[in-house]
């Protein structure tokens, strides 16, 4: 009998979150192209159709599609969509978050948090895994299998900052949701794990998280392929029994009690 060496060879995969060329989704869809696997992958805007074109001009292993996953009709549609060009879908994974493009992530302490900033917040980093993953479980259900991976983060579940009391609350939620969906659906093959990054090098990197980033254990900032390999793992059927967990990739930051420059502790 022959052992199939790839794992996600011949299997069919959402992304979500990957306008970005620098971002952890663009980098996700890359790797699993690579590996065999058809991907469906989506923005708010079209600039979506360059990232499809970089990794596959030809347009047969990976599609792009335009979608507010904030708008629960607009997912209908998108998983609608994604069905009728791949016929179903395996993998799907969660990484829509943060900000958007012409609309930058909210920081705000609580005492000044506006409601409507809130409401955005959680919308935007928490909602958009549910409005997608409950529209797709109902196709992995009927075929036993599947694998979600969410990508959430060390802020909100393990560690936070001043200003992200939305964003912290709408990560945290995430991981308390994956739990109670990983039992539920153990049953039918499908798996639900989340990656939890730290301070991860992208294009949207401020001058402040690069400077927290050097002072990691590993002394620089994770790079979105790292990232992407992580998620590989729990997308294949190498991680079969693994599922409601959390995994960190973070270069050790929240194992450090101190995180300032080395020069003013040894």
């Amino acid at each position: 009998m022959q052992i199939e060496t790839n794992p996600l060879k011949g299997r069919t995969a959402l992304i979500t979150g990957c306008g970005s060329e620098t971002g952890i989704g663009f980098a996700t869809a890359n790797l699993l192209s690579s590996r065999g696997t058809r991907v469906a992958i989506t923005s708010t805007t079209n600039r979506i159709n360059k990232r499809q074109a970089a990794i596959d001009p030809s347009g047969q292993r990976v599609r792009a599609y335009v979608a507010d996953l904030t708008d629960r009709p607009q997912v209908e549609s998108l998983i609608e969509r994604v069905m009728a060009d791949f016929g179903y879908l395996d993998i799907l994974v969660n990484n829509a978050g943060m900000a958007k493009l012409g609309d930058a992530e909210i920081s705000a302490e609580m005492a000044s948090l506006s409601p409507a900033d809130w409401d955005k917040a959680i919308d935007r980093n928490l909602n958009t895994c549910f409005n997608v993953t409950r529209c797709v479980l109902p196709g992995m259900i009927d075929r036993n299998y599947g694998r979600i991976v969410n990508v959430a983060s060390v802020t909100g579940p393990m560690v936070s900052n001043p200003g992200e009391a939305s964003y912290g609350a709408a990560k945290a939620a995430m991981v308390g949701m994956s739990r109670a969906l990983a039992i539920e659906v153990a049953g039918y093959g499908i798996t639900v794990n989340n990656v939890a990054p730290g301070w991860i090098g992208t294009g949207s990197s401020t001058e402040q998280e690069k400077i927290a980033a050097k002072n990691t254990p590993m002394r620089r900032a994770g790079r979105p392929d790292e990232v992407a390999g992580l998620i590989a793992f729990l997308a294949s059927d190498e991680a079969t029994y693994i599922t409601g967990q959390m995994v960190v990739i973070d270069g050790g930051n929240t194992i450090q009690e101190y995180k300032g420059p080395r020069k003013y502790y040894y």
